[in-house]
């Protein structure tokens, strides 16, 4: 069975550790959210395309979701007494990563190509693909001023308190120009299995959905009866980490299960929803949007949590694909 699982930020990467202990992790291609992507002191980084990397590769700090188990941060200290651009925290080993990487970007390798060369370096297992070569930003327009994603989510520290800064609206800056690469058309042009990972529907999932050709691609293998899955990271109104239920709100969504699933019900078959979620929303789901609901546990704090998550969505999906439920 091949996977093509779509996702940027850490609920994505849970559901990976998952289904990895279920099917052969390079079964699985990461489609990965690349508008996080920023030019930093120089340097070329890309915050998810590295957390995916690093957890296939067996070295990412899992009690964060970012950066690399064990690393030091010897430099960064230094970058802090000699620049004010040190709010973005660079590990050693992380920053060895970024280096090689902008110097092989201006050597003329494409974003994937060099992904695959770390990959490669590292023994990842899993296959971690971009979803564009071309420069993406998400910018957030607040009261704040206008702010990249990552300095409204680390630098004005948005994760631990989302309700402080108001959110009007967000543009995914050259979106207009980013088609999706052709190994991620590949991928999910071969998948048996598509998943909208639960990362932030409007910061990882939409940018990856508005690149050209992703969303057409994944309407068509749907149509053509392959399961496509959208496994909510929202339970009760609230997200389990991070801002997703908070921009949701700011921007006229309803900051539910029911809000994730109209933002994805023109190209999927089912959502995955807590099996805690309110009746009615399940119902509205299925008789406003026309989405089937799989109710399942999905706070992934443990091993099991994780396994049996995906366990549950492979078994319900797969027989209904059998049954001829999926399309």
């Amino acid at each position: 069975m091949k996977i093509v699982l779509l996702t940027g930020g850490q609920g994505g990467l849970k559901l990976f550790e998952g289904l990895r202990e279920l099917v052969d992790p390079d079964s699985i291609s990461m489609i990965v959210n690349t508008a996080d992507n920023i030019w930093l002191l120089g340097l070329y980084i890309a915050p998810d395309v590295d957390s995916a990397t690093y957890l296939t590769s067996g070295i990412l700090d899992t009690s964060r979701y970012w950066g690399i188990t064990g690393d030091t941060f010897n430099a960064f200290s230094v970058i802090e007494q000699l620049t004010t651009e040190s709010w973005f925290a660079l590990g050693d080993r992380d920053l060895a990563i970024h280096i090689v990487r902008t110097y092989m970007i201006k050597q003329g390798f494409r974003l994937t190509e060099v992904t695959r060369h770390i990959c490669r370096a590292l023994g990842s297992r899993g296959v971690v693909i971009p979803m564009s070569d071309t420069h993406v930003e998400t910018h957030l327009h607040t009261d704040l001023g206008d702010l990249h994603v990552q300095e409204y989510l680390v630098r004005y520290a948005a994760k631990q308190d989302p309700e402080k800064i108001k959110v009007s609206s967000i543009e995914y800056r050259g979106i207009s120009d980013a088609r999706a690469t052709p190994e991620a058309l590949d991928a999910i042009n071969s998948a048996d299995l598509i998943i909208l990972g639960p990362s932030n529907p409007l910061l990882s999932i939409s940018p990856i959905l508005h690149t050209q050709g992703v969303r057409a691609c994944i309407k068509r293998r749907r149509e053509e009866g392959v399961p496509v899955v959208a496994v909510t990271p929202i339970s009760r109104g609230r997200a389990f980490t991070g801002v997703a239920h908070v921009l949701l709100k700011h921007l006229g969504f309803e900051p539910t299960v029911y809000g994730v699933a109209e933002l994805y019900s023109d190209i999927i078959s089912s959502i995955v929803a807590d099996s805690s979620e309110e009746e009615h929303l399940v119902n509205k789901i299925r008789g406003r949007l026309g989405v089937e609901v799989i109710l399942a546990g999905i706070a992934m704090n443990t091993v099991w949590d994780k396994t049996a998550l995906a366990q549950k969505l492979l078994s319900t999906v797969m027989s209904r694909r059998i049954m001829g439920g999926s399309s």
